[in-house]
């Protein structure tokens, strides 16, 4: 039995995948971000939707190496689409229940003061990470920041 016919690779493995690319901003520095216009394709086209979209951002609380929206982005988004608890570096994700949005920079786990919590990974950022972790690092001591959202010319 080939690995893509598995219950767990139908399910969650096969979500990062995408053709559509945006630009992540902030201060002087950005990077690019791959969306998964396919794994994640009813939040993906809603973000899209809201782009240009400028995010006041802070360090979260509890999930590690991440970055949260500040304020909701309402996507209109009800179905929750490949739910991911152990977030990778890099990945841009989207909590339907909060309407946040979020960036992970290093080792993360979505996590409420509650307990685990969910989110919908709706893309990966593909180059300048290194660059994001440490404006993203600096975000805890420093306080909030800018992140800007665009598609690309």
């Amino acid at each position: 039995m080939k690995s893509d016919n598995w219950y767990w690779e139908k399910t969650w493995g096969n979500f990062r995948a995408g053709s559509v690319q945006l630009r992540m901003i902030w201060g002087e520095s950005e990077a690019l971000i791959d969306l998964y216009t396919e794994g994640a394709p009813e939040t993906a086209s809603a973000f899209m939707e809201k782009l240009p979209l400028t995010l006041p951002v802070v360090h979260v609380a509890w999930s590690g190496d991440m970055v949260m929206g500040a304020q909701p982005v309402p996507l209109g988004v009800t179905r929750e689409e490949n739910l991911t608890r152990l977030v990778r570096p890099g990945d841009l994700a989207y909590d339907p229940k909060y309407e946040e949005i979020t960036v992970t920079y290093g080792t993360a786990e979505a996590r409420l003061p509650s307990g685990p919590n969910t989110l919908t990974v709706i893309g990966s950022v593909i180059s300048g990470l290194d660059q994001f972790a440490r404006w993203g690092r600096a975000r805890r001591f420093e306080g909030s920041g800018l992140l800007r959202f665009e598609k690309l010319p």
